[in-house]
This record gives structure tokens, sequence and C-alpha cells, in this order.
């Protein structure tokens, strides 16, 4: 049987698990589980269609524009999301489906058309590059605090004109597989911001997340960072995402997360199958 059939086959039977019936119980208040839960769900709680520019820049060379549009489906767990590059044009139409799991890693699906070939990535894969970027597959995926262990660490004094945050310590809960041993980061209590995150990887530093906030603008009622920056130090190479636009979306078909939309559809369907939400500005 050909590589891909099985692959798609194994896509279909994914999509037809509809996963556990009851999901975790909230965080204790106060506790540094609620204030990064708080964060996450400022970033996916809600469906909506994202489009984004990825600009890497490495060792002083020129920049690399990547142009894409994500639609996210958080309203309905597990969560659901689909990422098309739409620039340059020779990755233009290469589309990744990403399908959650509880307590365990997230499901990745990379379609490229220029073979015509659907690959599924494994859990040791979450920690690759995502297209040449600084982010890594696992970056892009939702994130929920099930999949998390997390505690509060000591904090510095802040450096002078440094935004005032509460430091946590993130490390994967038992079952979860993550390609970090573990992250720090810095949360802004009063909007429920990720500031700045550190990823460390066999006790090693090796790269920073820190979100402009400045460029942190009201989306309905969440948070949301239009300006990252992502940075490797020992590869000497930096990535900023680019929000130009964030859409809410009232209702988001579940038929676009399958594996037929995801080789034969195109950013415009995917838009125009959803629903814009009533008091979406952007």
């Amino acid at each position: 049987m050909p590589r891909q059939t099985i692959l798609l086959g194994t896509l279909v039977l994914a999509l037809a698990w509809s996963g556990p019936p009851a999901w975790s119980a909230a965080p204790e208040p106060g506790s540094a589980a609620a204030l990064l839960d708080r964060a996450y769900k400022n970033l996916y709680a809600e469906d909506y269609i994202q489009t984004l520019v990825l600009a890497t820049r490495s060792r002083g060379g020129s920049e690399m524009r990547r142009r894409l549009q994500l639609t996210r489906r958080q309203s309905v767990r597990p969560g659901k999301a689909l990422l098309r590059f739409l620039y340059p044009q020779s990755i233009r139409r290469t589309s990744v489906l990403v399908l959650e799991n509880e307590g365990a890693s997230d499901d990745f699906y990379v379609y490229l058309p220029a073979v015509r070939i659907t690959r599924h990535l494994s859990s040791a894969q979450k920690g690759d590059s995502f297209f040449g970027t600084d982010l890594s597959y696992e970056d892009v995926e939702p994130k929920s605090i099930e999949d998390f262990e997390v505690r509060f660490v000591e904090e510095d004094a802040p450096p002078p004109g440094a935004a005032p945050c509460v430091r946590v310590e993130i490390t994967a809960a038992p079952g979860f597989d993550s390609a970090y041993e573990r992250q720090v980061s810095c949360l802004e209590r009063e909007r429920g911001i990720i500031l700045w995150t550190d990823y460390y990887v066999k006790g090693r530093h090796l790269k920073r997340l820190t979100v402009d906030p400045a460029e942190v603008r009201r989306v309905g009622d969440r948070w949301i960072p239009f300006l990252i920056t992502l940075e490797t130090p020992r590869l000497r190479s930096s990535t900023k995402v680019i929000t130009e636009d964030y859409e809410l979306r009232a209702e988001i078909p579940d038929n676009l997360f399958n594996a037929w939309n995801l080789e034969a559809g195109d950013a415009r369907s995917d838009r125009r199958k959803t629903t814009p939400a009533p008091d979406d500005d952007q």
C-alpha cells in the first residue's frame, strides 16, 4: 500500500476520534498554573483567523519573509488549527494541520503540494525548525495548562525601565512530550500576557521569545500580541512574528480540519467558509 494512502488513513482515524468526554478542572485561583492558564486562554481560547508574517534573519544575512494564514478552532475541545503559506511562491499552498490531544503530544500533518504528499510528523520532530524560522513546530501548537506543571520562581529585581512581571517555570506534565526541558516565562498579571519566555534544552539556554508590550492590542475581551521576536543566540538568528490582521470568528466548521481540505482547500476558501464574529472590528 502506498505510504501516502497509509498516512491519509491515519489522519482520517485521528479526525474520527472525538477525544475524552471531559477536560481537567480549572487550576486553583492565584496559583502559578492559574496565571499561565489565563495567558494561554488569551492566545488560544476562541476561534479566529490570523494573517502572519515570519521575518527571519540569520548570521547577518538578508531577511527571509514568509506569509501565512492561520485558522484556529479552540471553542470546541480538542482544538484544531490549519496553517497555509501564502508567500513566497516556492512554498505557497504548503499547509499544516494541527490536531490537539489531551495529555499527549498534538498530531501534525504537513501537506507538500510540490510532491503531493501529506506527512505525519513524529513527536521527536516537534523541536525541528518550522520552515527555516526560529520557531519550532511545538511553538505553533495550541497550549493547554493540562499539559504542563507550573511553579513560581524567585524573581530578581527587574532591569531599569523593564515591565514588571511574575516569573514562572514550566515543565511538561507526565505523559506529555515537549521539545523543551523547561521554560521560564515572565507574565504580566494585569492583562494576562506572556512578556518573555526562555527555552532550555539539556540544561542549556536555547532561545528567547519576547513580546513588544506596545504592540499588544485588545481583540474582543482578549489581549493579543501583534509583534513577537524569537532569538536563537547560538545560531545568531532571529524571527519576528508580525500579525497583519486578527479576526474573531463566530463559527469555524469542523470540516475544514480534515485530510481532503488539507490538500484540496486554500486560504480563500477557508476564510469564506467561516462566519465573522458580530463584534469583530479587526
